[in-house]
């Protein structure tokens, strides 16, 4: 089935024509309308590879929320993979069916693949057919085989991998160069249940089998490299982000929101630091006057839905649940507030830092996974530890406290985004290695042609 084109995001920039256009198919467990840094990201290059002059498809699920990773649709295996196109890109979306049980069903099975992954490499082949479950698309296999011959696979996320663990047995049956773009969430003080969750055999054997492995900051790269990948492999390509729309002075602020505004943008969680952001806010009652409210934007998760029913109705007006918003709404929001929080574990790089210093705000963010490779601490933001919630409110109160100060770590960011982190940046970076693995492809088949 063939639907109308998909629009989700701002129109991406038009990078110069490929020296050689390839024929390149992207493997990712979720596309966008589905709201996500990880998904924009792979959308933008897609959709710049193609005005690259590249024959371009995207291989992905149906999933429009995280819950649909898991929840259970009995029925989607009945179902056909429907064709959208969008942007110069051909979109297949498989329907994922989930499974019954839902999220504790798959934390279980998660956990079991851990422990299974942990007795050796020769576990490797159990592991890739249980990641089918992460998540379960059936008849995946088949609609690639279906597909026309491919010149590069590239393939994104080891977290929801069975995409990506499909995309490498087609490489690998077929010869054809894989890339992966793994969002490994590999830096500092990354806790061990994220490590193993990305370092099973199964994971580590497409990160070997890759000719190319895309980083996003440095601190990704040198956590890859650490897990014996070669540094000719690894390279940091880093991260975009999207300008604000031209039509802000027509978008009115959400109700609830009272200056000074502290802005959240991520999945709502506790793994995201949600919970913590919350907690920080709320110990500055009193300490600081008046008193910030925090504006949370992105889907909501279960964590945080639990925390948020203890709180009463006067802290709950301190805790504006926005929920997914418009690229408008967002950006009006960072404009009005006076920093951007981002507290998570789970990020491998955070594109809503670039686009909170786009306007000149301070950022905090935790010291784990890739952050730290990408806030320069007391320079353009501020670290905190994960979880720690008086480190951040402390933090918070700092910047409150110190409107110079503020001033000063927002414009040092709006100058290293201007100077460092743009789409076209990103994609020349890739483009580059899309040609040197291409190159170096053909160089191998010459030398073993009889």
């Amino acid at each position: 089935m063939t639907h109308d084109p998909v629009t989700s995001g701002p129109a991406v920039p038009v990078p110069p024509r490929s020296a050689q256009p390839l024929r390149i198919l992207y493997v990712t467990p979720s596309y966008p309308p589905k709201i996500g840094g990880g998904e924009r990201y792979a959308e933008v290059i897609a959709q710049m590879a193609a005005q690259a002059g590249h024959q371009v498809t995207v291989l992905t699920s149906d999933v429009a929320t995280n819950v649909d990773f898991w929840q259970w649709h009995p029925h989607a295996d009945s179902l056909q993979p429907t064709v959208e196109h969008a942007g110069g890109v051909t979109v297949i979306r498989y329907p994922a069916v989930g499974l019954p049980g839902a999220w504790t069903s798959l934390t279980l099975w998660r956990k079991a693949m851990v422990m299974l992954g942990a007795l050796g490499r020769w576990t490797e082949p159990a592991l890739c057919w249980m990641s089918r479950q992460i998540p379960h698309m059936p008849g995946l296999e088949r609609v690639l085989q279906e597909q026309a011959p491919w010149d590069l696979v590239h393939g994104y996320n080891l977290s929801w991998e069975y995409p990506l663990v499909i995309g490498a047995q087609l490489a690998r049956q077929h010869d054809i160069p894989l890339i992966i773009t793994p969002f490994a969430h590999l830096g500092a003080n990354v806790s061990a249940r994220v490590t193993r969750n990305i370092t099973m055999p199964h994971q580590l054997s497409m990160l070997h089998q890759a000719e190319a492995v895309l980083a996003l900051p440095v601190a990704e790269a040198e956590g890859l490299v650490a897990l014996g990948l070669s540094p000719d492999v690894v390279h940091a390509v880093g991260s975009g982000y999207d300008p604000a729309p031209d039509d802000l002075a027509q978008v009115p602020l959400p109700e609830g929101l009272h200056a000074p505004v502290v802005a959240f943008v991520g999945r709502i969680s506790l793994d995201k630091g949600a919970i913590t952001a919350a907690q920080a806010v709320l110990a500055l009652d009193g300490a600081s006057a008046p008193a910030p409210t925090l504006a949370l934007m992105g889907p909501l998760d279960a964590s945080f839905d639990r925390y948020y029913r203890t709180l009463d109705e006067r802290q709950r007006r301190r805790i504006v649940l926005l929920g997914p918003v418009s690229e408008a709404v967002k950006h009006v929001v960072l404009e009005a507030a006076e920093m951007l929080v981002l507290p998570s574990r789970v990020d491998s790089f955070g594109i809503v830092f670039l686009e909170a210093w786009a306007h000149g705000k301070p950022v905090i963010g935790a010291r784990a996974g890739g952050i730290p490779g990408v806030i320069d601490d007391g320079v353009d933001g501020l670290l905190v530890p994960w979880g720690d919630a008086r480190a951040l409110s402390e933090a918070m109160q700092f910047l409150l406290r110190d409107p110079s100060l503020a001033f000063r770590l927002g414009a040092a960011g709006r100058q290293k985004t201007a100077s460092r982190f743009t789409w076209q940046a990103v994609y020349a970076n890739t483009e580059r290695i899309y040609q040197q693995v291409w190159q170096a492809h053909l160089a191998q088949h010459e030398e073993t042609a009889p």
